[in-house]
């Protein structure tokens, strides 16, 4: 068991906390890797069709923009567990100490909540679809039916951005998500800065010492 995973199963609410975010986790592993794989199997079986048999899977092109909005939202709470998320870090970089943590808490309770917006307006959108009755053209299959993982991808996002608030919030360390520590070398950093200062001077004394041997 990793480190801040130990300290966090102390408590019951710590438990609750890591089995929450294991579960999100697990949801996110099959979910990914299922749609993935079938993806690659339905393009494939495609190419074949169209190539050996001249006919290729009519319904292809319906499943995998379904799959395609799949992997999208629900990778949004894959790269939110796990810290991956882009950010815009100009200010935050120059931050240290409580004003970075501050910062980070302030910027994923903000992410939660815009998480948690799009999620309730994408369960109206789905709702709306829902009424009208549409439908894929070769298929049949409800539109609704295909896009219902969006509202789940955007939830299990805000909750994501919660238990890094949460985990910030009871730990004096840096988490830039529940279980990963925010990790900036800044050691790494200021050693290849004077390693390249070193550089140039040897390259400078060394250009000196030619002019002077001729």
């Amino acid at each position: 068991m990793p480190q801040a995973q130990g300290k966090l199963s102390r408590s019951l609410p710590g438990r609750m906390l890591i089995r929450l975010d294991w579960l999100i986790g697990w949801i996110e592993n099959i979910v990914l890797s299922g749609a993935i794989l079938l993806m690659a199997a339905l393009n494939i079986a495609n190419v074949l069709g169209d190539n050996l048999l001249k006919q290729g899977l009519p319904f292809a092109g319906e499943i995998n923009q379904a799959l395609l909005v799949m992997i999208t939202f629900v990778g949004v709470a894959k790269a939110a567990r796990h810290g991956r998320n882009i950010r815009m870090s100009a200010i935050y970089d120059q931050l240290k100490g409580r004003w970075r943590k501050g910062l980070n808490i302030l910027i994923t309770t903000g992410s939660a909540v815009v998480m948690f917006y799009l999620a309730y307006y994408a369960v109206l959108y789905e709702v709306q679809v829902r009424s009208i009755g549409q439908a894929t053209p070769s298929l049949g299959i409800p539109l609704w039916t295909l896009y219902v993982l969006v509202p789940v991808g955007l939830f299990m996002a805000g909750l994501q951005y919660t238990l890094a608030t949460l985990r910030n919030l009871v730990s004096p360390e840096l988490y830039r998500s529940f279980l990963e520590k925010e990790s900036y070398e800044d050691a790494d950093l200021y050693a290849e800065e004077e390693g390249k200062l070193l550089e140039d001077d040897d390259t400078g004394s060394a250009g000196q010492s030619d002019k002077e041997a001729r």
